[in-house]
């Protein structure tokens, strides 16, 4: 049986673990995912191609320089804790109010992406580490809501010895069984 993936259930993010690998706490579900907002790119490689002086045809064809793995999701769920954790910011939990900050720069996270059940299998997405921004999208309208948004693409983490480590990778997760389906 191929596999095959469908859907998306959750995204969580993280602050980022140690020594390049995926955190294993301090992860935050983002829920209520805008429908078709999540998207995951993996630009090819690029190439460089050497040629000889005076010659036909390429000689040799080198790695070139390659941006990473891109991703884009959008959240309807706006909630405080949330924003700082897409943009920064101030959150008081108090008087619900948020503040972006002055100075935005860059945020480093952990992600992982789950899709819904296909076929007895989840699909999983992991980004050690990510480099990306949030914002504000979507149209202040009556017909539509708000949504939080995160873009960001994946940087090359390293190990203790500075040793370079996949940038992400994902694997299938079987689904149990539900009794009487």
């Amino acid at each position: 049986m191929s596999q095959a993936v469908t859907g998306i259930e959750s995204i969580e993010f993280a602050p980022i673990g140690a020594n390049g690998k995926m955190p294993t706490t301090g992860w935050v579900k983002v829920v209520d995912i805008e429908e078709d907002s999540v998207s995951f790119n993996v630009p090819p490689l690029t190439t460089v191609k050497v040629r000889v002086e005076d010659k036909g045809g390429v000689r040799f064809v080198l790695p070139g320089d390659t941006d990473g793995a891109a991703f884009a999701v959008k959240s309807l769920d706006i909630a405080g804790e949330k924003a700082v954790l897409f943009m920064g910011g101030d959150w008081d939990p108090i008087t619900q109010e948020y503040n972006y900050p002055a100075s935005p720069g860059v945020l480093y996270l952990a992600v992982r992406f789950t899709s819904t059940p296909f076929q007895g299998k989840k699909f999983q997405l992991s980004i050690p580490v990510a480099a990306g921004s949030g914002g504000i999208a979507n149209n202040l309208s009556k017909k539509g809501f708000v949504a939080l948004s995160y873009t960001g693409e994946a940087t090359t983490p390293a190990d203790a010895t500075g040793k370079a480590l996949s940038p992400w990778g994902y694997k299938f997760i079987d689904v149990p069984a539900v009794a009487g389906a």
